[in-house]
Protein backbone atom coordinates (compact mmCIF):
# COMPACT_ATOMS: atom_id res chain seq x y z
CA UNK A 1 0.00 0.00 0.00
CA UNK A 2 1.29 3.44 -0.86
CA UNK A 3 2.87 5.54 1.88
CA UNK A 4 0.95 8.51 3.23
CA UNK A 5 2.13 10.97 5.86
CA UNK A 6 -0.30 11.55 8.70
CA UNK A 7 -0.29 15.31 8.31
CA UNK A 8 -2.16 14.82 5.01
CA UNK A 9 -5.19 14.17 7.21
CA UNK A 10 -5.17 17.75 8.43
CA UNK A 11 -7.66 20.15 6.84
CA UNK A 12 -5.85 23.48 7.26
CA UNK A 13 -8.15 26.51 7.47
CA UNK A 14 -6.16 29.75 7.50
CA UNK A 15 -7.68 33.23 7.36
CA UNK A 16 -6.19 36.69 7.50
CA UNK A 17 -6.48 38.47 10.86
CA UNK A 18 -9.43 40.81 11.08
CA UNK A 19 -8.59 44.51 10.94
CA UNK A 20 -9.66 47.10 13.43
CA UNK A 21 -12.51 49.37 12.44
CA UNK A 22 -13.19 53.12 12.73
CA UNK A 23 -14.88 52.92 16.14
CA UNK A 24 -12.63 53.66 19.11
CA UNK A 25 -12.63 53.42 22.89
CA UNK A 26 -11.70 56.91 24.01
CA UNK A 27 -8.86 57.55 26.48
CA UNK A 28 -10.04 56.97 30.03
CA UNK A 29 -7.64 59.62 31.35
CA UNK A 30 -5.41 62.37 30.05
CA UNK A 31 -2.15 61.12 28.58
CA UNK A 32 -3.59 57.80 27.44
CA UNK A 33 -4.32 56.60 23.88
CA UNK A 34 -7.58 55.78 22.17
CA UNK A 35 -8.04 52.08 21.45
CA UNK A 36 -9.57 51.11 18.06
CA UNK A 37 -12.52 48.76 18.51
CA UNK A 38 -12.76 46.01 15.86
CA UNK A 39 -15.79 45.34 13.67
CA UNK A 40 -17.45 42.16 14.89
CA UNK A 41 -19.37 41.07 11.80
CA UNK A 42 -16.62 38.63 10.75
CA UNK A 43 -16.60 36.76 14.06
CA UNK A 44 -18.69 33.85 15.29
CA UNK A 45 -21.48 34.91 17.62
CA UNK A 46 -19.76 33.51 20.70
CA UNK A 47 -16.60 35.51 19.95
CA UNK A 48 -18.50 38.71 19.17
CA UNK A 49 -20.32 38.36 22.49
CA UNK A 50 -17.02 37.78 24.29
CA UNK A 51 -15.42 40.93 22.84
CA UNK A 52 -18.54 43.01 23.46
CA UNK A 53 -18.66 41.79 27.04
CA UNK A 54 -14.99 42.66 27.56
CA UNK A 55 -15.62 46.20 26.30
CA UNK A 56 -18.53 46.59 28.69
CA UNK A 57 -16.43 45.29 31.60
CA UNK A 58 -13.67 47.76 30.75
CA UNK A 59 -16.17 50.62 30.56
CA UNK A 60 -17.46 49.80 34.04
CA UNK A 61 -13.97 49.97 35.51
CA UNK A 62 -13.02 53.10 33.56
CA UNK A 63 -16.17 55.00 34.57
CA UNK A 64 -16.31 53.94 38.21
CA UNK A 65 -15.55 56.76 40.69
CA UNK A 66 -12.25 56.31 42.48
CA UNK A 67 -10.79 53.69 40.12
CA UNK A 68 -7.07 53.50 40.88
CA UNK A 69 -4.33 53.74 38.28
CA UNK A 70 -3.48 50.12 38.98
CA UNK A 71 -7.05 48.90 38.45
CA UNK A 72 -7.41 50.92 35.26
CA UNK A 73 -4.06 49.62 34.00
CA UNK A 74 -5.12 46.03 34.66
CA UNK A 75 -8.39 46.68 32.79
CA UNK A 76 -6.51 48.03 29.78
CA UNK A 77 -4.14 45.08 29.92
CA UNK A 78 -6.92 42.50 29.98
CA UNK A 79 -8.62 44.21 27.06
CA UNK A 80 -5.31 44.13 25.20
CA UNK A 81 -4.85 40.42 25.94
CA UNK A 82 -8.24 39.60 24.43
CA UNK A 83 -7.55 41.65 21.30
CA UNK A 84 -4.09 40.05 21.06
CA UNK A 85 -5.52 36.53 21.34
CA UNK A 86 -7.55 37.21 18.19
CA UNK A 87 -4.58 38.89 16.46
CA UNK A 88 -6.26 42.29 16.48
CA UNK A 89 -2.86 43.88 16.78
CA UNK A 90 -3.82 47.50 16.09
CA UNK A 91 -6.31 47.32 18.99
CA UNK A 92 -4.08 45.38 21.37
CA UNK A 93 -1.03 47.64 20.95
CA UNK A 94 -2.45 50.90 22.40
CA UNK A 95 -4.27 48.95 25.12
CA UNK A 96 -0.95 47.44 26.23
CA UNK A 97 0.80 50.83 26.07
CA UNK A 98 -1.88 52.35 28.29
CA UNK A 99 -1.57 49.45 30.72
CA UNK A 100 2.21 49.90 30.90
CA UNK A 101 1.86 53.65 31.56
CA UNK A 102 -0.59 53.03 34.37
CA UNK A 103 1.28 50.04 35.86
CA UNK A 104 4.97 50.79 35.18
CA UNK A 105 6.18 48.12 37.62
CA UNK A 106 4.13 45.32 36.01
CA UNK A 107 6.37 43.29 33.61
CA UNK A 108 3.45 41.49 31.94
CA UNK A 109 2.46 44.40 29.71
CA UNK A 110 5.88 45.14 28.15
CA UNK A 111 6.36 41.40 27.73
CA UNK A 112 3.14 40.97 25.76
CA UNK A 113 3.74 44.18 23.80
CA UNK A 114 7.23 42.93 22.95
CA UNK A 115 5.74 39.66 21.74
CA UNK A 116 3.23 41.58 19.60
CA UNK A 117 6.10 43.52 18.02
CA UNK A 118 8.02 40.28 17.54
CA UNK A 119 5.02 38.73 15.77
CA UNK A 120 4.66 41.71 13.47
CA UNK A 121 8.34 42.07 12.57
CA UNK A 122 9.03 45.22 14.59
CA UNK A 123 12.15 43.76 16.14
CA UNK A 124 13.83 46.94 17.42
CA UNK A 125 10.68 47.86 19.37
CA UNK A 126 10.38 44.26 20.59
CA UNK A 127 13.96 44.37 21.88
CA UNK A 128 13.21 47.58 23.82
CA UNK A 129 10.20 45.98 25.50
CA UNK A 130 11.94 42.74 26.47
CA UNK A 131 14.89 44.74 27.81
CA UNK A 132 12.37 46.70 29.90
CA UNK A 133 10.99 43.43 31.29
CA UNK A 134 14.48 42.34 32.31
CA UNK A 135 15.09 45.64 34.08
CA UNK A 136 11.96 44.97 36.12
CA UNK A 137 12.64 41.27 36.58
CA UNK A 138 16.27 40.31 35.78
CA UNK A 139 15.66 36.57 36.17
CA UNK A 140 12.75 36.45 33.65
CA UNK A 141 14.03 33.66 31.40
CA UNK A 142 11.22 33.67 28.79
CA UNK A 143 11.83 37.39 28.24
CA UNK A 144 15.58 36.80 28.02
CA UNK A 145 15.10 34.13 25.37
CA UNK A 146 12.77 36.33 23.36
CA UNK A 147 15.27 39.19 23.59
CA UNK A 148 17.96 36.87 22.23
CA UNK A 149 15.65 35.88 19.36
CA UNK A 150 14.94 39.48 18.35
CA UNK A 151 18.63 40.38 18.69
CA UNK A 152 19.30 37.58 16.21
CA UNK A 153 16.70 39.06 13.86
CA UNK A 154 18.41 42.44 14.22
CA UNK A 155 21.76 40.77 13.40
CA UNK A 156 23.09 41.80 16.80
CA UNK A 157 25.14 38.61 16.88
CA UNK A 158 27.49 39.42 19.78
CA UNK A 159 24.67 40.11 22.24
CA UNK A 160 22.55 37.25 20.88
CA UNK A 161 25.41 34.76 21.30
CA UNK A 162 26.05 35.93 24.86
CA UNK A 163 22.40 35.66 25.81
CA UNK A 164 21.85 32.24 24.18
CA UNK A 165 24.98 30.92 25.90
CA UNK A 166 23.66 32.06 29.28
CA UNK A 167 20.34 30.29 28.60
CA UNK A 168 21.73 27.01 27.24
CA UNK A 169 21.22 25.11 30.50
CA UNK A 170 17.62 26.36 30.84
CA UNK A 171 16.48 26.05 27.22
CA UNK A 172 18.91 23.54 25.68
CA UNK A 173 17.10 23.05 22.37
CA UNK A 174 16.04 26.68 21.81
CA UNK A 175 19.35 28.19 22.93
CA UNK A 176 21.44 25.79 20.84
CA UNK A 177 19.22 26.50 17.83
CA UNK A 178 19.90 30.18 18.37
CA UNK A 179 23.63 29.59 18.75
CA UNK A 180 23.53 27.57 15.55
CA UNK A 181 21.93 30.50 13.71
CA UNK A 182 24.54 32.89 15.09
CA UNK A 183 27.34 30.55 14.03
CA UNK A 184 25.80 30.10 10.58
CA UNK A 185 25.70 33.88 10.03
CA UNK A 186 29.29 34.14 11.23
CA UNK A 187 30.24 31.36 8.76
CA UNK A 188 31.39 29.08 11.57
CA UNK A 189 29.83 26.15 9.79
CA UNK A 190 31.30 23.29 11.84
CA UNK A 191 30.17 24.95 15.04
CA UNK A 192 26.71 25.54 13.52
CA UNK A 193 26.39 21.84 12.63
CA UNK A 194 27.22 20.90 16.21
CA UNK A 195 24.62 23.28 17.66
CA UNK A 196 21.83 22.29 15.23
CA UNK A 197 22.52 18.57 15.66
CA UNK A 198 22.33 18.91 19.45
CA UNK A 199 19.11 20.93 19.22
CA UNK A 200 17.47 18.38 16.90
CA UNK A 201 18.39 15.55 19.25
CA UNK A 202 16.52 17.42 22.00
CA UNK A 203 13.61 18.54 19.78
CA UNK A 204 13.31 16.14 16.81
CA UNK A 205 9.92 17.63 15.87
CA UNK A 206 11.63 20.94 15.02
CA UNK A 207 11.98 20.02 11.35
CA UNK A 208 12.25 23.65 10.16
CA UNK A 209 15.73 23.69 11.70
CA UNK A 210 16.89 21.14 9.14
CA UNK A 211 17.05 23.89 6.53
CA UNK A 212 19.63 25.76 8.62
CA UNK A 213 21.52 22.54 9.23
CA UNK A 214 21.55 21.94 5.48
CA UNK A 215 23.01 25.41 4.91
CA UNK A 216 25.73 24.69 7.46
CA UNK A 217 26.59 21.42 5.67
CA UNK A 218 26.64 23.28 2.38
CA UNK A 219 29.06 25.78 3.86
CA UNK A 220 31.35 22.86 4.73
CA UNK A 221 31.06 21.50 1.20
CA UNK A 222 29.19 18.39 2.42
CA UNK A 223 26.53 18.58 -0.27
CA UNK A 224 25.08 15.06 0.12
CA UNK A 225 24.34 15.71 3.79
CA UNK A 226 22.89 19.11 2.88
CA UNK A 227 20.50 17.48 0.39
CA UNK A 228 19.51 14.82 2.94
CA UNK A 229 18.59 17.49 5.49
CA UNK A 230 16.63 19.51 2.94
CA UNK A 231 14.55 16.43 2.12
CA UNK A 232 13.54 16.20 5.79
CA UNK A 233 12.76 19.89 6.17
CA UNK A 234 9.32 20.70 7.59
CA UNK A 235 7.58 23.43 9.54
CA UNK A 236 8.07 22.15 13.10
CA UNK A 237 9.71 24.61 15.50
CA UNK A 238 11.24 24.76 18.96
CA UNK A 239 8.61 26.46 21.13
CA UNK A 240 9.75 26.85 24.76
CA UNK A 241 7.19 27.59 27.44
CA UNK A 242 6.30 31.24 27.91
CA UNK A 243 3.45 31.46 30.44
CA UNK A 244 2.48 35.03 29.56
CA UNK A 245 2.19 34.26 25.85
CA UNK A 246 0.83 30.72 26.24
CA UNK A 247 -2.08 32.02 28.32
CA UNK A 248 -3.40 34.01 25.34
CA UNK A 249 -4.57 30.87 23.56
CA UNK A 250 -6.92 30.04 26.42
CA UNK A 251 -8.91 33.20 25.63
CA UNK A 252 -9.83 32.07 22.12
CA UNK A 253 -13.39 30.84 21.62
CA UNK A 254 -15.40 29.71 18.62
CA UNK A 255 -14.97 26.57 16.51
CA UNK A 256 -13.45 28.18 13.43
CA UNK A 257 -10.76 30.15 15.25
CA UNK A 258 -9.87 27.21 17.48
CA UNK A 259 -9.40 25.02 14.41
CA UNK A 260 -7.06 27.68 12.99
CA UNK A 261 -5.18 27.83 16.27
CA UNK A 262 -4.86 24.04 16.39
CA UNK A 263 -3.73 23.83 12.78
CA UNK A 264 -0.93 26.30 13.47
CA UNK A 265 0.18 24.30 16.51
CA UNK A 266 0.14 21.12 14.42
CA UNK A 267 2.28 22.73 11.72
CA UNK A 268 4.79 23.74 14.41
CA UNK A 269 4.96 20.16 15.70
CA UNK A 270 3.14 20.99 18.95
CA UNK A 271 0.72 18.08 18.73
CA UNK A 272 -0.56 18.14 22.33
CA UNK A 273 -1.41 21.84 21.99
CA UNK A 274 -3.07 21.14 18.64
CA UNK A 275 -5.20 18.37 20.13
CA UNK A 276 -6.26 20.69 22.94
CA UNK A 277 -7.39 23.36 20.49
CA UNK A 278 -9.33 20.87 18.38
CA UNK A 279 -11.01 19.42 21.47
CA UNK A 280 -12.10 22.92 22.50
CA UNK A 281 -13.41 23.48 18.97
CA UNK A 282 -15.50 20.32 19.28
CA UNK A 283 -16.82 21.44 22.63
CA UNK A 284 -17.97 24.65 20.92
CA UNK A 285 -19.40 22.84 17.86
CA UNK A 286 -19.87 19.08 18.38
CA UNK A 287 -20.78 18.51 14.72
CA UNK A 288 -17.64 20.18 13.35
CA UNK A 289 -16.08 17.93 10.72
CA UNK A 290 -12.81 19.93 10.41
CA UNK A 291 -12.30 19.78 14.18
CA UNK A 292 -12.80 16.00 14.23
CA UNK A 293 -10.53 15.32 11.25
CA UNK A 294 -7.78 17.53 12.64
CA UNK A 295 -8.14 16.07 16.13
CA UNK A 296 -7.76 12.58 14.67
CA UNK A 297 -4.54 13.63 12.96
CA UNK A 298 -3.13 15.15 16.15
CA UNK A 299 -4.03 12.03 18.12
CA UNK A 300 -2.22 9.86 15.57
CA UNK A 301 0.92 11.92 16.17
CA UNK A 302 0.44 11.47 19.93
CA UNK A 303 0.03 7.70 19.48
CA UNK A 304 -3.58 7.62 20.75
CA UNK A 305 -4.94 5.40 17.96
CA UNK A 306 -8.27 4.38 19.60
CA UNK A 307 -9.36 7.99 20.01
CA UNK A 308 -8.04 8.92 16.56
CA UNK A 309 -10.14 6.16 14.99
CA UNK A 310 -13.23 7.21 16.94
CA UNK A 311 -12.89 10.84 15.87
CA UNK A 312 -12.29 9.97 12.22
CA UNK A 313 -15.30 7.65 12.14
CA UNK A 314 -17.40 10.42 13.69
CA UNK A 315 -16.28 12.83 10.99
CA UNK A 316 -16.99 10.24 8.27
CA UNK A 317 -20.49 9.67 9.59
CA UNK A 318 -21.24 13.38 9.29
CA UNK A 319 -19.67 14.01 5.88
CA UNK A 320 -18.47 10.85 4.10
CA UNK A 321 -17.93 12.61 0.80
CA UNK A 322 -15.64 15.19 2.39
CA UNK A 323 -13.73 12.85 4.69
CA UNK A 324 -13.32 9.60 2.75
CA UNK A 325 -9.85 10.46 1.46
CA UNK A 326 -8.63 11.21 5.00
CA UNK A 327 -10.14 7.98 6.35
CA UNK A 328 -8.38 5.91 3.70
CA UNK A 329 -5.12 7.81 4.27
CA UNK A 330 -5.28 7.09 8.00
CA UNK A 331 -6.04 3.41 7.34
CA UNK A 332 -3.02 3.15 5.04
CA UNK A 333 -0.85 4.85 7.64
CA UNK A 334 -2.03 2.38 10.28
CA UNK A 335 -1.23 -0.47 7.90
CA UNK A 336 2.27 0.89 7.32
CA UNK A 337 2.74 0.81 11.07
CA UNK A 338 1.48 -2.81 11.05
CA UNK A 339 -1.63 -1.88 13.01
CA UNK A 340 -3.85 -3.91 10.71
CA UNK A 341 -6.57 -4.47 13.29
CA UNK A 342 -6.87 -0.72 13.88
CA UNK A 343 -7.00 -0.07 10.12
CA UNK A 344 -9.76 -2.64 9.66
CA UNK A 345 -11.69 -1.27 12.64
CA UNK A 346 -11.49 2.25 11.22
CA UNK A 347 -12.65 1.24 7.75
CA UNK A 348 -15.33 -1.14 9.03
CA UNK A 349 -16.83 1.59 11.19
CA UNK A 350 -16.76 4.02 8.28
CA UNK A 351 -18.40 1.46 5.97
CA UNK A 352 -21.19 0.85 8.51
CA UNK A 353 -21.86 4.56 8.88
CA UNK A 354 -21.91 5.30 5.12
CA UNK A 355 -22.06 2.06 3.12
CA UNK A 356 -20.94 1.75 -0.47
CA UNK A 357 -18.24 4.40 -0.71
CA UNK A 358 -15.85 2.96 -3.30
CA UNK A 359 -12.50 3.96 -1.82
CA UNK A 360 -13.47 2.92 1.70
CA UNK A 361 -15.00 -0.39 0.65
CA UNK A 362 -12.14 -1.27 -1.70
CA UNK A 363 -9.43 -0.51 0.86
CA UNK A 364 -11.28 -2.52 3.48
CA UNK A 365 -11.77 -5.44 1.07
CA UNK A 366 -8.06 -5.51 0.20
CA UNK A 367 -7.10 -5.56 3.87
CA UNK A 368 -9.59 -8.34 4.64
CA UNK A 369 -8.27 -10.34 1.69
CA UNK A 370 -4.53 -9.85 2.10
CA UNK A 371 -3.61 -8.57 5.55
CA UNK A 372 -0.20 -9.93 6.56
CA UNK A 373 -1.88 -11.07 9.78
CA UNK A 374 -3.91 -14.09 8.69
CA UNK A 375 -6.20 -13.82 11.73
CA UNK A 376 -7.46 -10.47 10.43
CA UNK A 377 -8.66 -11.88 7.10
CA UNK A 378 -12.26 -12.48 6.04
CA UNK A 379 -12.37 -13.57 2.40
CA UNK A 380 -16.16 -13.82 2.22
CA UNK A 381 -16.67 -10.28 3.49
CA UNK A 382 -13.89 -9.04 1.20
CA UNK A 383 -15.57 -10.64 -1.83
CA UNK A 384 -18.95 -9.16 -0.92
CA UNK A 385 -17.49 -5.66 -0.69
CA UNK A 386 -15.37 -6.01 -3.83
CA UNK A 387 -18.19 -7.37 -5.99
CA UNK A 388 -20.52 -4.55 -4.89
CA UNK A 389 -17.99 -1.91 -5.93
CA UNK A 390 -17.13 -3.71 -9.20
CA UNK A 391 -20.80 -3.97 -10.11
CA UNK A 392 -21.10 -0.20 -10.09
CA UNK A 393 -17.97 0.57 -12.11
CA UNK A 394 -15.63 -1.62 -14.15
CA UNK A 395 -12.12 -0.54 -13.17
CA UNK A 396 -8.84 -2.47 -13.13
CA UNK A 397 -8.24 -1.86 -9.42
CA UNK A 398 -11.72 -3.10 -8.54
CA UNK A 399 -11.28 -6.27 -10.61
CA UNK A 400 -7.94 -6.89 -8.89
CA UNK A 401 -9.64 -6.55 -5.50
CA UNK A 402 -12.17 -9.23 -6.51
CA UNK A 403 -9.23 -11.45 -7.49
CA UNK A 404 -7.58 -10.91 -4.10
CA UNK A 405 -10.77 -11.91 -2.30
CA UNK A 406 -11.25 -15.03 -4.44
CA UNK A 407 -7.62 -16.01 -3.79
CA UNK A 408 -8.18 -15.75 -0.06
CA UNK A 409 -11.12 -18.13 -0.46
CA UNK A 410 -8.94 -20.59 -2.43
CA UNK A 411 -10.83 -20.04 -5.70
CA UNK A 412 -7.68 -19.63 -7.75
CA UNK A 413 -9.06 -20.29 -11.24
CA UNK A 414 -11.70 -17.58 -10.81
CA UNK A 415 -9.10 -15.30 -9.25
CA UNK A 416 -6.86 -15.68 -12.31
CA UNK A 417 -9.82 -14.88 -14.60
CA UNK A 418 -10.51 -11.67 -12.69
CA UNK A 419 -6.84 -10.70 -12.83
CA UNK A 420 -6.90 -11.22 -16.59
CA UNK A 421 -9.98 -8.99 -16.70
CA UNK A 422 -8.08 -6.34 -14.72
CA UNK A 423 -5.25 -6.48 -17.28
CA UNK A 424 -7.72 -6.02 -20.13
CA UNK A 425 -9.45 -3.07 -18.43
CA UNK A 426 -6.10 -1.36 -17.83
CA UNK A 427 -5.15 -2.04 -21.44
CA UNK A 428 -8.39 -0.48 -22.65
CA UNK A 429 -7.49 2.63 -20.67
CA UNK A 430 -4.01 2.62 -22.24
CA UNK A 431 -2.38 2.53 -18.82
CA UNK A 432 0.86 0.78 -19.72
CA UNK A 433 2.34 0.97 -16.24
CA UNK A 434 -0.74 -0.60 -14.67
CA UNK A 435 -0.85 -3.32 -17.35
CA UNK A 436 2.77 -4.19 -16.60
CA UNK A 437 2.14 -4.30 -12.84
CA UNK A 438 -0.94 -6.49 -13.15
CA UNK A 439 0.73 -8.89 -15.59
CA UNK A 440 3.61 -9.30 -13.16
CA UNK A 441 1.10 -10.40 -10.52
CA UNK A 442 -0.86 -12.76 -12.78
CA UNK A 443 1.37 -15.90 -12.40
CA UNK A 444 0.68 -15.99 -8.66
CA UNK A 445 -3.03 -16.38 -9.32
CA UNK A 446 -2.41 -19.10 -11.89
CA UNK A 447 -0.56 -21.26 -9.35
CA UNK A 448 -2.15 -24.15 -7.46
CA UNK A 449 -2.10 -22.07 -4.25
CA UNK A 450 -2.82 -18.40 -4.87
CA UNK A 451 -3.56 -17.08 -1.39
CA UNK A 452 -1.53 -13.99 -0.40
CA UNK A 453 1.25 -14.90 2.05
CA UNK A 454 0.83 -14.01 5.70
CA UNK A 455 1.75 -14.96 9.20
Amino acid sequence: MRALYAAAVVAALFVAPLAAGDETIGPARAGLEAVPFPPLDGFEDVVAAQITGARAAFARVASAPGTSRGDLGAAYGELGRLFHAYELFSSAEPAYRNAARLQPSQPLWPHLLGYLYQQTGRYAEAAERFAAVLRLRPDDRPAALRLADVQLELNDLVDARERYTALAAVYPAAARRGLGEVSLRERRYREAVEHFTFALERAPQASAMRYSLAMAYRGLGRLDQARAELEQRGSGAVVPADPAVDALSALVRGERLLVIQGTRSFAAGRFADAAGSFERALAAAPDSVPARVNLASALVQLGDMPRAIDQMQGAYARAPGEVEEQVVALALLLSERERYGDAIELLSGAERRAPGRAATATTLARLLASSPELARRDGARALELAMAVQARENRAAYAETVALALAELGRCREAAEWMQRAVEVAGGQRDAAEVARLRAQLPRYQAASCRAPGR
